[in-house]
């Protein structure tokens, strides 16, 4: 029923001559493991190339040689993915917390290292983990060398010299069992995205698809495509490669 009505939104899109746009993040990349590799299958299967967000603290040096190859680019995923807030809000380790000049330097030898391991693979493109951030670093993130911001919801397209390509719809249930949502719900949360797009009451950004890696098996991968078969094969949908994304958004070139 749910995917059938996906089916329906696109083809309303169809009829007014649109076509909608959705692209893919995966986060909390740092070594090859087997918890990857079903990721990595979805996105030949689907054509696909997901934008990887690589803690550089976790990464290993064997991971480069795993994606060789591989259809996917790569994003600085902060430093260590260490809340730094100590129990002052939400979960954060470039908020608030700490003096600015400590999160810029984490940001630049975030980039540092992950460019000596990935050289023209990685994109000059920061996400921040738990997708919160000070305003404050974003005012200077260009000085670390970064095009562009990815978090999560409808935020802003630009922002302080940057260019914000966020993802919208997480397919894990952190408030509930930290499991995939479902083919159902994950189908029904980008039908509702789609509509209101439609109806130009949610912004024109491509819709951003964020899953996680580590906390998914082949069930959910198989449940996550058959949502994501359904975007690569519709005429009045397109999956845009992370890559082609930044380029187009000119936060590459």
């Amino acid at each position: 029923m749910t995917v059938a009505a996906l089916r329906r939104e696109l083809d309303a899109w169809a009829d007014a001559g649109r076509t909608a746009e959705f692209w893919w993040r995966d986060d909390d990349l740092g070594s090859p493991t087997a918890r990857l590799d079903p990721l990595l299958r979805t996105a030949a299967a689907l054509g696909a190339e997901p934008l990887l967000a690589v803690v550089p603290h976790w990464a290993t040096a064997d991971l480069p040689s795993r994606l060789a190859g591989a259809p996917a680019r790569v994003a600085v995923h902060g430093w260590a993915h260490v809340d730094h807030q100590s129990g002052r809000g939400k979960k954060a380790e470039f908020g608030d917390a700490r003096p600015l000049e400590a999160l810029l330097s984490d940001a630049i030898r975030g980039r540092e290292r992950l460019e000596d391991l990935f050289d023209l693979a990685l994109l000059p493109c920061f996400v921040p983990p738990w997708n919160r951030i000070t305003p404050d670093l974003i005012d200077i993130l260009p000085r670390a060398g970064y095009r562009a911001l990815s978090g999560f919801g409808a935020g802003p397209t630009t922002a302080r010299n940057l260019v914000w390509i966020n993802t919208h719809v997480d397919v894990i249930d952190w408030r509930g069992d930290r499991r995939f949502i479902g083919t159902g719900a994950l189908a029904r949360t980008v039908t509702r995205d789609l509509s209101l797009r439609r109806e130009e009451q949610l912004g024109t950004q491509p819709i951003g698809l964020l899953t996680h890696h580590l906390e998914m098996n082949d069930a959910d991968w198989n449940g996550f495509r058959d949502v994501c078969d359904i975007l690569v094969t519709h005429p009045a949908a397109r999956m845009v490669s992370s890559g082609r994304l930044f380029e187009r958004s000119g936060a590459h070139d």
